[in-house]
């Protein structure tokens, strides 16, 4: 199983190095308003390592494939699958090596046209199953671009569903960041996320932690590159420091490319 999952990650990868399409992300964990253009076909890398916890060596890497396509210049729906692997000497957390973690579906539709307002709002919904778990995810889009300045609020509530044990569980996140053109091909910022689980829909609070670090984004005319570090500050109930460790990691770190196909 390790075996054919690294070879279908690897076999994506090669069959979608053409051309890099600019539907820029400025941030590594907040979504602008923007959607791709009707037909336009494109397809996003995502990798995210996870670092560090309360005991004992703690990563883990979190790859995804994801193709999109625009439906109409408002809709622009996505399919992805997800990759995992964790390795680790924590007595509460075991080691998983590299392997397939499930398909999602999504979807993102931009409210008003691009400037009609103070702000650009947008919906967004995703479907996520890996078999052992299913996941409802939704999300409320707020960005601005003024002159040279990119902004981005994001509001996420995530339902997640054990379907062996028939139990749930809830997440609440806020996500947002300021972005800088310093030229037309390369811009750097900030973002932060605040992230809360909760146990069964929204029932007792489980732990929370807020995060904070910088962006970065590349762009040209063959592909666009964003990678975003943060680094937890504050974490509630606190195991480390003043962090929470047992539900959160240290520190995080997520690069993206951009690929028209």
């Amino acid at each position: 199983m390790k075996s054919i999952s690294k070879q279908l990650f690897f076999l994506l990868i090669f069959l979608t190095i053409q051309n890099i399409y600019a539907d820029r992300r400025y941030f590594g964990r907040s979504y602008l308003a923007n959607t791709l253009p009707a037909k336009a076909f494109e397809f996003e890398l995502w990798n995210t390592a996870r670092v560090g916890r309360a005991e004992g060596y703690y990563y883990r890497f979190q790859p995804k494939m994801e193709f999109e396509y625009g439906i109409t210049d408002k809709l622009t729906s996505s399919f992805f699958f997800n990759f995992n692997s964790q390795q680790t000497e924590t007595k509460t957390v075991s080691t998983k090596e590299f392997s397939f973690d499930g398909m999602a579906m999504e979807f993102r539709y931009r409210l008003t046209d691009l400037g009609e307002y103070f702000v650009d709002p947008a919906l967004y919904f995703e479907f996520n199953y890996s078999g052992a778990e299913v996941e409802y995810e939704s999300k409320l889009i707020l960005s601005k671009r003024t002159e040279k300045f990119v902004s981005a609020l994001n509001f996420v509530s995530e339902i997640q569903r054990d379907v062996v044990g028939s139990s749930h569980a809830s997440i609440f996140e806020t996500t947002g960041g300021v972005a800088y053109d310093l030229t037309p091909g390369f811009s750097t910022g900030v973002e932060f996320k605040y992230h809360s689980s909760f146990v069964n829909i929204y029932g007792a609070k489980a732990n929370s932690a807020i995060f904070l670090g910088p962006t970065v984004n590349i762009l040209t005319d063959k592909f666009y590159f964003t990678i975003n570090f943060l680094a937890q500050v504050s974490g509630s109930p606190s195991t480390q420091t003043g962090l929470e460790l047992k539900g959160h990691e240290k520190y995080e770190l997520r690069t993206i490319i951009g690929i028209e196909l």
